[in-house]
């Protein structure tokens, strides 16, 4: 079997083995990666409306995170160290309004939901000035809210069995395929399981590892998609990898991994706290995760057939695979090995899929990624900082001179797996088209890809000279944006930056592409076919990058005989003037397709033309 080093990024160059080196005969899969733009809404006992049957699951499942408004836990939230001087008065109305909702609570444990409205309702006096609660929640940041509720979090137990004596255990969550509402979400899960099955072979269930490192509290979500993926067919485990962890590993105490602190560097690398007290057995899973080392690590990698990460923070990812000097950790070499040699299938979701960019492409390196909004985008350009803190403008503690949603990245990349473009996700459903134009301007890359929700795009590698580099496939709901900058033109910098002859295509479902010696090939599913509306509407938008307008405009272009769309991106007089049309080489397709009981209409295109110049 031949190497993929020369198909995949630099990094998977250096250090390609063949198949007999990690122990497996295996010939590649169709496809080598699924990745996923966020917002899958599969049925889960803790939000069941995305269930067909309320009555999914029993009351042995856990249907709520549960919330205890105790002393104890209030008087955890008056830690100074963590508010600041800046912060105090923020920090006394915060316990006096918790303080004035305990002393009215009937019951001793509360969901978020309830939490949250009792606090924004309550009023009280501090020192002769009457509070608002409603005004106090507004004022905190994203990192205040979720301390505060990390302090009051409790655990969910089950009842104690009385006849067999045993005490009560920690709730778990749990998952349902059949009973999901939608059936894109159902397809995708399913699919994974399927290229894992092609990995594993006939005789065994597909071995598949949960990394849940993208977020903020790594253990959330562990029972959903264990649960999940193994009613999907798969043999599942947790891969306790985290930024913890991996911090725990690189700062020795006497040798030894620093795994005593691991609560502390949950809270400094993750901003999640308590998480012993809330779970505690998968804190104890994670601290003999972390006491083996490296090489269990890596051993658990070797034995697995598919690994899955989830979304949240692209960053977090990346500090629990990269070292600080950004080099590859012992266990993303590990997958960078199996990838390459068809052993393994890595999917992601949201933040976990667009981490997976990186490595170089015709020699130019590939960024990931971070943070930002289209409108800063376009405004203020690409910054290649770390992301500033949700909500740091309430606070003023953005770093850098950055506002929150300024367009962040970083110019080395994130895992290096997929090194064919910049990767975004959540991208129609969020107005990212404007970030990820702005992104590849900036840093003069060619390909960006901006996957939209419940929707997946499929990565297949080749190995022989003749065939594509890469072929890339749609599945799910929607679509993916794919924008190529070969013929570019700019000039300007900063909010005065001209951008023209932006070359885009949105392939929707069914549709495929191919790269090779840097040439893309698209092709469009064979029961699509040309519009036959005769319609030439004026189309315009007035709010381009707020909710899915962009779409929604590119779609009515798509369907019609109009040759070009405008719209705009305005805040307090200033922003740009968006030009989405058609030239010689535009093609589009349209078609319906029926999954089950829905019938879903698209429409793709290729060669839709993109120029962006400040408004007048």
């Amino acid at each position: 079997m031949k190497s993929l080093g020369f198909y995949l990024s630099a990094t998977l160059l250096a250090c390609s083995v063949s198949a007999a080196n990690t122990g497996r005969e295996t010939s590649l899969p169709e496809y080598s990666m699924l990745l996923v733009g966020g917002g899958l809404q599969a049925c889960r006992s803790t939000n069941t409306r995305y269930c067909s049957a309320a009555d999914t699951f029993s009351a042995a499942a856990k249907s709520a995170d549960l919330f205890a408004l105790s002393p104890e836990n209030i008087a955890n939230i008056a830690d100074t160290e963590f508010w600041g001087a800046e912060r105090v008065i923020e920090q006394q109305r915060t316990l006096a309004l918790l303080e004035f909702v305990r002393s009215r609570l009937d019951s001793e444990l509360i969901s978020a939901q309830e939490l949250a409205r009792l606090w924004r309702s309550a009023e009280t006096e501090m020192d002769g000035i009457w509070v608002s609660g409603r005004v106090n929640y507004n004022e905190l940041t994203e990192r205040e809210l979720n301390f505060v509720f990390d302090q009051l979090q409790a655990t969910v137990l089950t009842a104690p069995d009385k006849n067999n004596r045993r005490s009560s255990t920690r709730m778990k969550e749990f998952a349902s395929l059949t009973k999901t509402k939608d059936e894109f979400t159902s397809e995708i899960y399913r699919k994974i399981v399927e290229l894992a099955q092609q990995v594993a072979g006939s005789q065994r269930k597909p071995r598949l590892l949960v990394v849940t490192a993208s977020s903020r509290d790594p253990f959330a979500d562990v029972d959903f998609y264990t649960n999940l993926l193994a009613k999907a067919g798969a043999e599942v485990s947790w891969l306790p990898l985290n930024a913890a962890y991996q911090r725990a590993q690189q700062l020795k105490d006497s040798n030894k991994p620093s795994c005593d602190a691991l609560t502390e560097y949950l809270a400094t690398e993750h901003g999640t706290y308590q998480r012993g007290r809330v779970y505690p057995d998968l804190m104890l899973q994670l601290q003999r995760f972390c006491q083996s080392g490296t090489a269990a690590a890596v051993e658990q990698i070797r034995k697995a057939d598919a690994i899955f990460f989830d979304g949240d923070d692209q960053s977090l990812t990346l500090k629990a695979f990269r070292l600080e000097d950004g080099s590859a950790s012992e266990e993303l070499k590990q997958i960078e090995r199996m990838l390459s040699a068809g052993q393994i299938i890595v999917a992601g979701t949201g933040a976990g899929a667009a981490a997976m960019a990186g490595g170089s492409f015709q020699g130019k390196r590939i960024p990931m990624i971070s943070s930002g909004d289209s409108y800063s985008a376009m405004q203020f350009g690409a910054f290649d900082l770390p992301a500033p803190q949700p909500g740091c403008d309430k606070d003023q503690s953005c770093s850098n001179g950055l506002a929150e949603n300024h367009l962040t990245f970083t110019s080395t990349g994130g895992l290096g797996l997929f090194s064919w473009g910049v990767l975004d996700t959540h991208l129609s459903e969020r107005g990212r088209q404007g970030r990820l134009i702005r992104l590849l301007n900036d840093t003069q890359t060619r390909f960006g890809f901006g996957i939209d929700e419940a929707t997946a795009l499929l990565v297949g590698f080749a190995n022989t000279e003749n065939t594509p580099q890469v072929k890339m496939a749609v599945l799910g709901a929607a679509g993916v944006y794919i924008v190529d900058t070969q013929a570019l033109q700019n000039t300007g910098e900063g909010k005065a930056t001209v951008i023209k002859q932006v070359n885009t295509h949105y392939l929707t479902r069914g549709d495929a592409l191919e790269i090779k010696d840097g040439v893309m090939r698209t092709r469009f599913a064979a029961w699509k076919f040309a519009p036959n509306n005769m319609q030439a509407p004026m189309l315009t938008s007035g709010e381009l990058f707020e909710r899915d307008n962009y779409k929604q405009l590119a779609h009515l272009l798509c369907l019609t005989q109009s040759r070009q769309a405008d719209g705009k991106a305005i805040k307090v007089g200033q922003g740009q003037q968006i030009s989405l049309y058609k030239d010689h080489s535009s093609y589009a397709r349209q078609g319906v397709y029926q999954l089950q009981d829905k019938e879903v209409q698209y429409c793709s295109y290729r060669n839709f033309r993109v120029d962006v110049q400040p408004v007048q």
